[in-house]
């Protein structure tokens, strides 16, 4: 029997599945540069509080409405401070669990249809059988 990429059979073309790895590295490489970009705001306490936060989680921007601070209540503050950070930071996850959900099903879709079941591939990449589906 012929030998093609390196295994007997002619299961599939290593040479072609190491390329295609390299175009998904780079993809993903792009896409996690995208979502850098990304930001989410969340409002609390009535539209008192904001923040900003970007794709790495990072504060970008906190907003006070001035009539809280006029109150002088910096316990009341420092609370909504606090809770704006963190609704931003859940609505920035679900911003790139949405992403990287759309990106891994473009990209695996892709592979999956040149690399037939993937469970598989990398259970014999692993040296055991097929992987649960």
């Amino acid at each position: 029997m012929a030998q093609q990429g390196g295994f007997q059979g002619g299961g599939f073309d290593l040479n072609a599945i190491m390329r295609q790895a390299q175009a998904l590295q780079r993809s993903f490489e792009e896409n996690k540069a995208k979502l850098k970009q990304e930001t989410a705001t969340a409002t609390v306490g009535g539209g008192m509080v904001s923040a900003t936060v970007d794709g790495e989680k990072v504060v970008k921007e906190i907003k006070i409405a001035p009539e809280l601070v006029q109150d002088g209540d910096v316990s009341a503050i420092e609370d909504l401070v606090v809770s704006a950070v963190n609704a931003a930071n859940v609505e920035i996850e679900k911003k790139i669990n949405a992403n990287m959900s759309t990106f891994a099903g473009n990209a695996l879709g892709g592979l999956g249809a040149n690399l037939g079941n993937m469970g598989d591939l990398i259970g014999k990449f692993l040296g055991g059988g097929n992987l649960p589906k």
